[in-house]
């Protein structure tokens, strides 16, 4: 079994896909309707959490989405580095050769623009 909170966490997740699970709206609607009794009695403090167990794993369609939510859940928690290169970049400038617009790039690979004010001649910034 699982803790407490996790209990709580899943059967809160698992609300608007039992009609899905069941197959009908209908039974879903009424595991929904069982579901929220049990955490009105949790939420009042009770000790609650086995029976909201014993009712999200009643049947197979939801104890393999539990499971499921559960694994899921177990491999996303703790600490997720950024995606990619985090290391500064050297914000190298640009120049319009004709006027005094600069320009710096902010992250590899942004292209070098055109100069905004010059836009019907299309002149490239240079390296400064």
């Amino acid at each position: 079994m699982t803790d407490n909170l996790s209990i709580l966490e899943t059967a809160l997740a698992i609300r608007p896909h039992l009609s899905q699970l069941l197959g009908t709206e209908e039974a879903g609607e009424q595991m929904r309707q069982e579901l929220d009794q049990l955490l009105k009695q949790a939420q009042a403090g009770e000790a609650i959490e086995d029976s909201i167990w014993e009712l999200l794993t009643d049947t197979r369609a939801t104890r393999n989405w539990v499971t499921q939510f559960q694994q899921t859940n177990a491999t996303q928690k703790g600490l997720n580095p950024l995606a990619g290169d985090i290391s500064p970049i050297s914000a190298r400038e640009f120049k319009c050769p004709q006027c005094d617009y600069t320009w710096s790039r902010d992250r590899i690979g942004r292209p070098t623009p055109l100069c905004p004010n010059h836009p019907n001649q299309n002149v490239p910034l240079e390296p400064a």
